[in-house]
């Protein structure tokens, strides 16, 4: 018998590419309204619903393929996975993002539309950190804490909502832009007799 290592349990995270020019959609970014974030320097957009607007139509329908790709071939679910607020994040030289997880959420995602080699990639986080641990000749995703992925124009990333990730400091020149979203399960979720089940739908019609 030979020996065999077990990856017990790993987080899923799954980049997929935007085949499509990403232009208008980077122009119309550069155009919205920001506010800024004291705490990082960083800008989000006043406008949490991006996926209502017409210029977001032809990205609304690839996010949505993309998160029912991850439900059924990752997650192997047939419950399906709807994306509630959907905003723009404008990080311009020496802001950052602080780590963080997505409260209220399933999937997260997060669509890059202006990143390149000089702008800092996403950082993502373990929950949680070892006791003790022996110091690692050379990093792998076993023995690391964290790890940074950079990313392409047009790529986006799905990964748990409750996975920690921050970004670095923008030494860069330019401004480094993306678009986040959140997801919710619009089907019942969980069991009755493990007194989990949660129907929103028939709990609203019930308490309408």
């Amino acid at each position: 018998m030979k020996e065999e290592l077990l990856q017990l349990f790993p987080t899923p995270l799954l980049i997929v590419p935007y085949e499509q020019p990403i232009d208008k959609e980077l122009t119309y970014l550069k155009t919205i309204s920001y506010r800024k974030q004291q705490q990082n320097g960083n800008f989000r957009s006043d406008d949490s619903y991006l996926l209502r607007n017409e210029e977001f139509k032809d990205i609304k329908n690839f996010l949505k393929e993309a998160v029912d790709k991850f439900t059924t071939n990752v997650l192997n679910t047939k419950q399906r996975l709807v994306i509630t607020q959907c905003w723009a994040n404008r990080n311009p030289k020496g802001s950052k993002h602080h780590e963080h997880v997505h409260p209220n959420s399933i999937i997260s995602g997060v669509m890059y539309f202006q990143i390149n080699e000089k702008l800092p990639p996403i950082s993502f986080s373990k929950d949680r950190q070892d006791g003790m641990k022996l110091d690692p000749e050379k990093y792998n995703h076993i023995n690391s804490e964290s790890f940074m992925l950079p990313c392409k124009p047009g790529e986006l990333i799905l990964f748990p909502s409750s996975l920690k990730h921050s970004v670095p400091i923008n030494h860069g020149e330019e401004d480094r832009i993306s678009v986040s979203f959140n997801t919710f399960c619009i089907d019942a979720i969980g069991s009755e007799q493990s007194l989990t089940h949660l129907d929103i739908r028939r709990l609203m019609n019930e308490h309408n």
